[in-house]
């Protein structure tokens, strides 16, 4: 079911606590990923803190703020979290499309976030729904970290770019499954490297679990599996394109020279 959601700017210290008690609730932690003296100093100063409303009620949280790098300004799109509640009702695009609608006001016309590569929904929703692209692979990008989804595995993450010049996104249809990709899934559920050698502008698949496993030792392998394989051919000028929550990845060459590939981002 999908609802409809007011997304605007949160201001005063009502609104601000809220926003920091729905994310660290979204993230299960010990310490608040963004504390209430950072989030009323973010507003103060003019970044990006929406909240995405349902009946009133706030349902999802965005903080973000400006930067640049050497391909010029941008948007970073530091957390977003939705309430349990609202989970799979279009809070979250929403939420993105009211982001992406306060960086065209602001004549902004990228954004970048990270998110983890192992999970699927994210990875899915990032690239299949929103049609941004994925640049370029940082190891223990967060160092250890506390939360729900991140304590005891290194917090590898990828980096993705978002054109908001572009016209305002639909979802690409899931990629086909491949017989041979790069990286599968083996018989007893851990990652198996596969000798592929692509032939110059032929795409990368990769298939990763579509549910982490419980097994915190066998995360670990294929944590360390997928960065094996993401990380040299993000170097190298792969661009992670496609997922679906099945977990099949695409990876191709930049066909767009406009797709950035700054040394910072390498």
């Amino acid at each position: 079911m999908v609802v409809n959601t007011e997304v605007r700017e949160l201001t005063g210290v009502e609104e601000l606590l809220a926003a920091t008690d729905l994310i660290t609730e979204v993230w299960q932690a010990e310490i608040p990923p963004v504390p209430f003296p950072f989030m009323r100093a973010l507003s103060q100063a003019g970044a990006q803190v929406l909240g995405g409303l349902v009946d009133g009620r706030l349902a999802g949280v965005a903080v973000g703020f400006l930067g640049s790098d050497p391909d010029g300004p941008l948007l970073h799109s530091h957390v977003v979290g939705v309430g349990k509640e609202w989970r799979s009702t279009g809070v979250g695009r929403a939420i993105k499309l009211g982001q992406r609608e306060w960086c065209l006001e602001r004549g902004v016309k990228r954004m970048a976030w990270t998110f983890d590569p192992l999970r699927t929904a994210n990875a899915s929703f990032n690239l299949a729904g929103l049609g941004a692209t994925g640049v370029s692979y940082h190891a223990e990008f967060y160092g250890q970290m506390n939360d729900a989804f991140n304590r005891g595995i290194p917090t590898d993450r990828v980096l993705v770019h978002w054109d908001l010049a572009a016209a305002e996104p639909s979802r690409s249809p899931a990629p086909a499954r491949c017989d041979s990709p790069l990286l599968d899934i083996g018989e007893t559920g851990g990652p198996v490297r596969r000798a592929v050698d692509p032939r110059p502008g032929e795409e990368v698949r990769l298939r990763v679990p579509a549910l982490l496993p419980d097994d915190v030792s066998l995360v670990l392998d294929w944590r360390l599996a997928l960065r094996e394989a993401m990380r040299p051919l993000l170097r190298s000028g792969y661009r992670w394109t496609g997922a679906d929550r099945n977990g099949t990845y695409v990876l191709t060459t930049p066909l767009d020279p406009k797709i950035p590939t700054s040394p910072r981002n390498r």
